[in-house]
């Protein structure tokens, strides 16, 4: 790897991001068949939980961030392992950061599959509210829109600020 170009590089950074989940996509399908979508739920919430506190702390040192401020946190924002390909938008605010998503790979994957829309807003909450505190632990996450409320033009939307 070593050996590749930028482009080469961001590719594989792509594939990675698509690889992660798609491993999580078949694990909650693996679940939810098994048990049903409301446990698998509540197994996703845990499991995503426990992610965003290690996908924080790598990023974490990667970006030397001690104990972090909003900039720091948008910064950490854009490396999420999803983020390459869910085409983020990450806007500052006055006292705050709002993260919207706009392609979502899970829901296309469900949607295509005739398994319709997951209500993934707990299992996000989860993974983002762990995530911020892991950066510092005064910040809060407020869900603006997320499934099961109404698709705009982005498919979820979360504001972070400091408590």
């Amino acid at each position: 790897m070593k050996e590749l170009v930028k482009e080469e590089l961001i590719k594989l950074i792509e594939i990675f991001s698509k690889n992660i989940l798609t491993l999580d996509g078949y694990w909650f399908l693996s679940i939810e068949d098994r048990f049903g979508l409301e446990k698998a739920i509540e197994i996703d919430r845990e499991v995503w939980e426990k992610f965003g506190i290690s996908e924080a702390r790598r990023i974490k040192n990667f970006l030397k961030i001690d104990e972090g401020n909003l900039n720091d946190l948008a910064k950490a924002l854009e490396f999420l392992s999803y983020a390459i390909v869910s085409d983020p938008l990450i806007e500052k605010k006055h006292n705050s950061i709002v993260l919207s998503i706009r392609k979502c790979r899970p829901q296309s994957a469900r949607i295509r599959s005739g398994r319709g829309i997951f209500p993934c807003k707990e299992v996000g909450l989860a993974h983002l509210s762990s995530f911020a505190k892991t950066i510092n632990p005064k910040f809060k996450v407020r869900c603006i829109t997320c499934p099961p409320d109404e698709i705009s033009e982005v498919w979820c939307s979360w504001e972070f600020y400091l408590e």
